[in-house]
């Protein structure tokens, strides 16, 4: 048993079940017992360390920014006498708030009790709810309690000025000598004595360092002259100290000190010193003098103190997200048989009764203004959003959601952006991956699609960047008995995809195609050993005009569509494709946009197919149509699994593709999981 795991034993093993008193929020709680990332953050720099409504954009903002490296979070504070981790919005907005109405008094270790006593537990209005804002020091203790193992902050406390005389230090330095978790700030605060700081931390065996510099910073400035006692060149690197001290036992946490390189750092350390003077004059001391300073120093710097705290703390998310993935990774990443046996992600106790196969892919949309028309040529007005996409990936996405627990097959880049992906649908969606199934492919990034839509919110055209997806692996056989649905896309290489399908069929799978484009459509229906092994392909209208011509020397079917039979080119380039598929019962299912979905469907006992057209749901408002097929895809495999027949499995998937027809930030909308 390595290193890694053992300290995640004995880590297991010295933290008990959260105390009772302790209320964690769900999505945390669920998080820490699969052993997903989880970073804690403090609410007293939400509810006094900068006004409202500032307080609450950088709340959201370090929210986002761990989310989209996978990671939960959970704010640290403490509700009308109850301890809490993990906050609702609202009660966020309402902490927020709290500070300037009077209503969150600021919270170290030694208050905890204290303020857990004195408040009411019974339900108050939210004019009127009171909070307990932690410190550095209260968060971690609560944190360390809840089993969270990372935390993210501004800056620490330490020992004050003239503090050898007053013996005036923070408690901030003794909870790290006997909390065990990892601490990421950006420094000490800048008001304090940072050299001797360092000795405290050094007499209290506290690990400290630098990331990625050996000058220790001074919060809001890289420099303070003082020399770090180390340097972290890696999330990997702070991983396995933290791990290495668990092993050991010791049962102290770890300071990691990000420098803060916003330019106006040298400006804000200036007004720094002349605050701290206006403060030894007015007499100010304690817990008062840090607001204080945060204020007089925003003041005299026109609010370029303030815009520079908010950065350094985004700053420190982005590492601590790393970080707390990377505990992750080394504890259970690495094959370990003990994690094997005992994870549902990775458990073969659990079959999947659908598997996916194809592109994870960072989607970037741009969006042409509603307002006027298009024109092609020349720059337009409008929006850009990044999301996750990549059909297959959309597919598990929606699968998911609905609650079937797809195993996604896939390859990204060894990057945030592809790590971020799986995550995202292991945490929010309970899409399975293991380390067999998604390969992490080294020299290329995580693939990326550009999509451009016009004011109608129609494709115009779209640019890939699928290089990492040649590596995508191939599910054996073996893996494939007892799955009923195999779902590829054509973003793997034809050989890939060939082998794969015919797997499938040799474990009595049944095998559903996504085309994803007109080139790759036409490529793969010239492939014939994979044609045969379909039951279900899903292309748009000209997916399917394009398969069927490659079929038949191209000629072309999409002639003719004045015809008085309805959809006669359609029905005539769906049979020729039937011809071509599995022998038993294969189905076509045409997406018509606004015009619906054509059903194509031909059973053993009969060489003639049968069409039903299920038209759409007049829609006044499409918000965007990037990933409406594939919605309609995964939702409709998930109703054949409920034991739908193929029509009804239509119609359940037609209504699941309004809600992402309805979704402008999404290609999946959220509320299909709402729809089972």
């Amino acid at each position: 048993m390595t290193m890694a795991f053992q300290a995640l034993r004995k880590y297991a093993s010295a933290v008990p079940r959260a105390p009772s008193c302790i209320k964690i929020l769900p999505e945390v709680a669920n998080a820490l017992s699969a052993g997903r990332p989880v970073v804690a953050l403090e609410s007293t720099i939400v509810a006094h360390g900068m006004p409202y409504p500032q307080n609450l954009e950088l709340a959201k903002d370090v929210s986002r920014i761990l989310r989209n490296k996978g990671v939960i979070p959970a704010t640290i504070a403490i509700k009308d006498g109850v301890f809490r981790a993990g906050l609702h919005p609202d009660e966020l907005e309402n902490l927020s708030m709290a500070g300037e109405e009077g209503r969150a008094i600021k919270c170290s270790t030694r208050d905890l009790p204290l303020v857990a006593s004195k408040h009411s537990r019974e339900y108050s209005s939210e004019e009127n709810t009171q909070w307990g804002a932690t410190t550095v020091a209260a968060t971690m203790r609560l944190a360390h309690a809840a089993g969270i193992s990372t935390f993210v902050t501004g800056g620490t406390g330490g020992v004050h000025r003239g503090g050898e005389l007053s013996l005036d230090i923070s408690t901030d330095l003794i909870e790290l000598s006997r909390t065990p978790v990892v601490v990421i700030s950006a420094g000490v605060k800048s008001i304090l004595d940072i050299k001797r700081t360092l000795e405290v931390l050094e007499t209290f065996a506290v690990p400290t360092g630098t990331w990625k510099s050996d000058e220790f910073p001074a919060f809001f400035s890289p420099k303070s002259g003082v020399k770090s006692p180390a340097t972290f060149g890696s999330a990997i690197d702070v991983a396995s100290a933290y791990l290495a001290g668990r092993e050991l036992g010791m049962a102290n946490g770890m300071l990691v000190a990000v420098p803060n390189h916003d330019p106006a750092g040298t400006a804000v350390e200036t007004a720094i010193q002349e605050a701290l003077h206006e403060a030894s004059a007015a007499g100010i001391e304690g817990r008062d003098v840090t607001p204080f300073i945060l204020r007089t120093v925003a003041e005299k710097t026109g609010g370029d103190s303030l815009r520079s705290n908010m950065s350094l703390v985004k700053r420190n998310a982005e590492v601590g997200a790393d970080i707390a993935n990377s505990i992750v990774d080394l504890t259970f990443g690495r094959g370990k048989e003990e994690w094997a046996q005992s994870s549902q992600l990775q458990s073969s106790s659990h079959k999947p009764r659908v598997v996916c196969v194809g592109g994870a892919v960072i989607d970037t949309v741009a969006k042409s203004s509603a307002e006027n028309e298009m024109i092609i040529g020349t720059s337009n007005p409008g929006s850009i959003h990044v999301s996750d996409g990549g059909v297959a990936r959309n597919v598990a996405e929606v699968l998911g959601r609905l609650g079937s627990k797809p195993l996604f097959y896939t390859a990204i880049g060894n990057d945030d952006g592809g790590r971020g992906i799986l995550a995202r649908l292991r945490n929010e969606c309970g899409v399975v991956t293991t380390t067999e199934s998604a390969y992490v492919s080294e020299g290329v990034s995580t693939a990326q699609y550009l999509a451009l839509l016009d004011h109608r919110r129609d494709l115009v055209g779209g640019v890939a960047d699928m290089e990492a997806l040649s590596q995508i692996p191939v599910p054996s056989m073996e893996e494939l008995r007892g799955v009923e649905f195999l779902v590829l896309d054509s973003n793997a290489p034809v050989e890939t995809l060939t082998r794969a399908a015919k797997n499938g069929v040799n474990a009595g799978t049944r095998v559903c195609f996504e085309p994803t484009s007109i080139p790759k459509a036409q490529l793969l229906s010239n492939n014939h050993e994979f044609l045969e092994c379909l039951t279900y392909t899903f292309p748009n209208e000209a997916e399917l005009f394009a398969m069927a011509e490659s079929l038949s020397d191209g000629v072309v079917f999409n002639e003719g569509q004045n015809s008085s039979e309805e959809y006669k080119p359609l029905k005539h380039a769906a049979s020729k494709l039937l011809s071509k598929m599995n022998s038993e019962n294969p189905h076509i299912i045409v997406t018509l946009g606004s015009r619906g979905v054509l059903l194509a469907s031909k059973s053993d006992s009969s060489s003639t197919p049968v069409f039903k057209h299920l038209p759409a749901t007049a829609m006044s408002d499409i918000k965007s149509s990037n990933g409406a097929g594939d919605t309609l895809c995964g939702a409709f495999i998930h109703a054949l699994l409920q034991g739908a027949s193929e029509e009804e499995a239509v119609r359940f998937g037609q209504k699941a593709a309004r809600m992402s027809l309805d979704c402008a930030e999404h290609a999946i909308s959220p509320d299909v999981r709402y729809h089972h």
